[in-house]
């Protein structure tokens, strides 16, 4: 009986393969497919209004979008695929990074774009995400994932082993999370091919990751992160490296004076919005300012703060933390809402206070745990209890309390502030250089970025260094 199932999932896989081989558009090879054109065109679909609700939605800026989709049509007619549809959408994020879904349609965030410096760079991301969509990846790792899971059912029906299903299993789930590091390396050899052939130079690829590594390197440094990468290094594990292996291996010849495109680059960005979407709060200088939920408030220098989907968090250099977030609520925040919020009884609460200030009951207090030292404070109006919690241990504490109560205490409503009301979100301005001592250090005083790491934030963002520091001819200010 064991030996005519055998022979079943043999004859099965063998239909399977033969019908389903199909020749890749990208490198000529024939290859086993499980998903056809038309099955990638409809999860591309189904899939792309998920994607914009993901990240914030799309970037409305027409003049951004038009140049976007110039230049990427541009780059897909050089492709194997020029006659297919692709669809371009920037998403409104900081968040650095690129994607693509089956079925022509690709994604660039608000802060990919800025953090780019020249036109080449940029096409060097697009044509990378157009060759996942020609080389077929998604179908690829659908066909793995699925053989795989295959297998898995057919091994069960003749070895009821659960420990080798369960392995299985696992593995095939792998094939989801991102693509492979082979598929990657096949990504950037496609784009090379691309970006040569539409007149760009493909060694800005490998300066555009290079920069990407300088940035991740700030995150870690801000966040106090040792370990995890940053979302594009994660979901494109090539280093400026093995991009630069991929130029130097490629049969395209490069042309004469490739493209570089620096200045119209610049021109296309002047006046983007830097920073974090507008309607989920934005930084200006050392201030928060949330128009949409009528709430800001100012922190000083030994803080960097960033704003998460449910909280903001503030880190100092020591790694005393300031976490804030709101909770829609009728409830007094009393001492008994204290115990109930940070689940501790009312004796360990010490030090409680309740004033008054900008039309606010603020209450306060201290909880001391082994060598952890934590204040709260809340805030209440109406409808909603707005939270502080300082974490640090007992030495940073001292340091650091009167920082924190100054940030409570200038918590205020935006409505009720006229000099709030009109301010606007940052934006990055294309400056003129200059060769006045002190320009460059003048302007980063001016910038309008938090005073912790803005030196580090601004050398980044105009990828400046002790090489260059003066060549510059233009400049991403954040106005």
């Amino acid at each position: 009986m064991k030996n005519k199932i055998i022979n079943s999932i043999s004859f099965f896989l063998i239909i399977l393969i033969i019908s389903n081989c199909s020749i890749n558009p990208a490198t000529g090879e024939r290859e086993l497919v499980l998903l056809s054109e038309n099955e990638e065109d409809t999860i591309g679909k189904t899939e792309h209004p998920k994607i914009l609700e993901s990240f914030g939605g799309v970037y409305e800026n027409k003049r951004l979008q038009n140049y976007i989709e110039s230049l990427g049509n541009y780059i897909v007619n050089t492709s194997e695929l020029p006659n297919k549809k692709f669809t371009f959408s920037i998403l409104n994020t900081p968040i650095v990074n690129a994607f693509a879904l089956p079925g022509g349609y690709i994604y660039l965030t608000r802060g990919l774009i800025y953090l780019c410096e020249n036109e080449a760079q940029l096409a060097g991301v697009i044509a990378h995400e157009i060759g996942h969509i020609t080389a077929r990846h998604t179908a690829k790792r659908y066909t793995q994932s699925f053989s795989v899971g295959l297998l898995a059912n057919m091994l069960g029906a003749v070895n009821k082993n659960f420990l080798l299903n369960d392995l299985i299993n696992k593995s095939a789930s792998l094939y989801l999370l991102s693509f492979s590091r082979s598929q990657e390396y096949e990504a950037d050899q496609l784009a090379v091919r691309y970006m040569i052939r539409a007149g760009f130079d493909p060694q800005e690829m490998g300066n555009f990751l290079k920069l990407m590594e300088r940035y991740a390197k700030l995150q870690k440094k801000i966040m106090r992160i040792t370990k995890r990468p940053s979302e594009l290094l994660q979901t494109h594990p090539n280093s400026s490296k093995r991009v630069n292996e991929v130029i130097n291996k490629s049969n395209e010849k490069i042309p004469f004076n490739p493209i570089i495109g620096t200045e119209i680059f610049l021109k296309k960005i002047d006046g983007i919005v830097f920073g974090d979407k507008p309607d989920e709060g934005f930084f200006v200088k050392n201030s928060f300012i949330h128009k949409k939920l009528d709430f800001s408030f100012n922190f000083d220098k030994n803080f960097y703060f960033t704003n998460f989907p449910n909280y903001i968090l503030g880190i100092s250099e020591k790694e005393t933390k300031i976490v804030f977030d709101l909770k829609k609520s009728t409830e007094i925040n009393d001492k008994k809402y204290l115990s109930k919020w940070t689940k501790t009884s009312l004796k360990k609460i010490k030090q409680y206070k309740e004033e008054e200030i900008n039309g606010f009951r603020i209450t306060s207090g201290i909880i001391q745990k082994k060598k952890i030292t934590t204040k709260i404070a809340t805030l209440k109006n109406p409808n909603f209890i707005y939270r502080f919690v300082l974490i640090s241990n007992p030495e940073e504490f001292k340091k650091l309390e009167s920082s924190f109560d100054r940030i409570v205490y200038s918590f205020r409503k935006v409505s009720n502030s006229p000099d709030l009301r009109n301010i606007e979100p940052p934006k990055i301005k294309i400056l003129k250089n200059s060769n006045n001592t002190g320009f460059i250090e003048s302007l980063k005083k001016e910038a309008n970025l938090q005073t912790k790491f803005s030196n580090d934030f601004f050398d980044v963002i105009n990828n400046l260094n002790k090489e260059n520091y003066n060549k510059k001819e233009r400049l991403k200010f954040i106005d």
